[in-house]
């Protein structure tokens, strides 16, 4: 299914169940932004470019749980959250070259053609991979706090929403980037919105 409609079936879906994540969803990003997002290092990856268009990120509020229904509790960026962790990777790994570290961090914490697309609270992110090859436009989960450095989460945008969509329409498992299982719930706090949680069984 092609991402627009994957993404229009999740707007829709949350609207009805999950409409404390609703209503984070940002409209479009500017696209002056968007097309100088890469600041010409690379060409953004289309799955990325359709997202943009579609939702500027989904935290419209800085709350922990806002917005984060990817597993495990990802709130997606927007332009400026992706401009801005474009800039942090590349800044780690010219600090790791320059350490004589570059083993180390480069293609495992960090990498000049990752693209940061989302970031849950504990600092773990999802990348886009803009390196060419095979895995062109898969999405990896990096988290040097847990041990996960660059774990291949779905082949694409289009692949991770799609499974998202799956996932929620169906209460189904995920897995995440450090092997754990994970199932989506609705959570119905009396001082908020219905929102999306995720769940972890380990074992």
């Amino acid at each position: 299914m092609e991402l627009r409609s994957i993404l229009a079936g999740l707007d829709r879906w949350l609207a009805e169940h999950a409409p404390g994540d609703c209503r984070q969803l940002l409209p479009p990003a500017d696209p002056a932004r968007v097309a100088a997002l890469a600041a010409g290092a690379f060409r953004v990856h289309e799955d990325v470019l359709v997202w943009l268009s579609t939702h500027d990120g989904s935290q419209r509020d800085p709350v922990p749980a806002a917005g984060a229904f990817v597993p495990s509790d990802f709130p997606l960026l927007g332009v400026s959250g992706m401009t801005q962790g474009l800039a942090d990777m590349v800044e780690d790994v010219e600090r790791a070259v320059a350490d004589g570290e570059e083993e180390f961090i480069v293609g495992l914490e960090a990498h000049k053609l990752w693209l940061p697309v989302a970031r849950n609270h504990t600092g773990g992110e999802l990348v886009v991979d803009h390196r060419p090859g095979g895995d062109h436009g898969a999405v990896l989960e990096v988290d040097p706090s847990t041990g996960v450095n660059g774990v291949k989460r779905w082949d694409s945008m289009s692949h991770m929403f799609a499974s998202v969509l799956g996932a929620l329409q169906s209460a189904s498992v995920l897995v995440t980037g450090s092997g754990v299982k994970t199932a989506p719930r609705i959570e119905e706090p009396g001082d908020a919105l219905p929102h999306v949680v995720w769940d972890l069984y380990y074992g």
